[in-house]
């Protein structure tokens, strides 16, 4: 899961690419006590993926609205596993 990627589409049409790094999946630890980082993506929850993203954006300095306020302003969110790039970063370089 460290080293992977989500690219995060919001409502307004903006794209992020953000890395999943130990200080996002510990975050996301916190947040969820009792589970194992595994289980972020093992069964697929949208409320865990759209809390992921949320720290994933905020470390990786992009400005979001106050969690849960955040959900609402998601369109879209893939999981990028690591050593594929994200199709804009594709096409971008």
């Amino acid at each position: 899961m460290i080293g992977m990627d989500l690219k995060v589409v919001f409502t307004d049409d903006s794209e992020h690419v953000v890395p999943i790094t130990y200080s996002v999946a510990c975050a996301w630890e916190d947040h969820h006590p009792g589970q194992a980082a595994e289980q972020m993506f093992n069964p697929v929850k949208f409320k865990q993926v759209n809390y992921l993203a949320y720290e994933a954006c905020r470390k990786a300095g992009v400005t979001v609205k106050v969690w849960p306020q955040f959900i609402e302003t998601v369109k879209d969110i893939e999981i990028i596993p690591k050593g594929r790039k994200a199709r804009q970063d594709e096409t971008s370089t």
